[in-house]
């Protein structure tokens, strides 16, 4: 059952009922049961944290070319990897040809197998 309406800009909303589905439980087997073929080259940005900094506003417009910011680890702390913003894995930043890469150290408890 719709029901039509008009906003102000004169655009037309309608509103549309659904009906409540009956509880079933799920029949067959999992899309993925624990095949990662179809999803194998899904890419996904993997971000490395080397730390942060709190700055007040008034530090913030005081930034210049060749201010340094320090942030809140040590130099020798271990750089945290990040998935959709979880936590999956710690590492030593080394570098790579000319990039900057993180050999990992440990996996997150949660991540292990």
């Amino acid at each position: 059952m719709t029901n039509n309406t008009t906003d102000k800009s004169s655009k037309t909303v309608e509103q549309v009922q659904l009906n409540d589905l009956p509880n079933k439980t799920p029949q067959g087997s999992a899309i993925f049961n624990s095949n990662l073929e179809i999803i194998k080259d899904v890419r996904v940005k993997l971000e490395a944290c080397i730390g942060e900094a709190d700055v007040t506003v008034e530090d913030l417009y005081n930034l210049k070319v060749d201010s340094i910011v320090k942030l809140d680890r040590d130099a020798l702390a271990p750089i945290d990897l990040y998935l959709d913003g979880r936590i999956v894995a710690r590492g030593q930043l080394v570098v790579t040809g000319d990039h900057f890469g993180v050999c990992i150290t440990e996996l997150h408890k949660e991540n292990a197998s």
